[in-house]
């Protein structure tokens, strides 16, 4: 981890890569639950979220059977 430090005052500032990228995902599944809760309150949006997840769900159960299948 590389911590990253401001010139003057000899003040450190504990802003690391880590941090850094948990305060992005942070943010990321903020933006997603908005995106989420906005979709889920539109009737419309609601049923093409769901018409669009239908194929996926087929293609997981082809794929199980498959492999049950041998």
């Amino acid at each position: 981890m590389n911590t990253v430090y401001l010139a003057g005052d000899g003040v450190e500032v504990a802003k690391t890569a880590v941090d850094a990228v948990i305060t992005a995902m942070s943010d990321v599944f903020t933006l997603s639950g908005n995106i989420i809760t906005q979709i889920t309150g539109q009737p419309i949006l609601l049923f093409c979220l769901a018409a669009s997840l239908v194929p996926v769900g087929i293609g997981i159960f082809r794929s199980l059977m498959n492999v049950a299948r041998g």
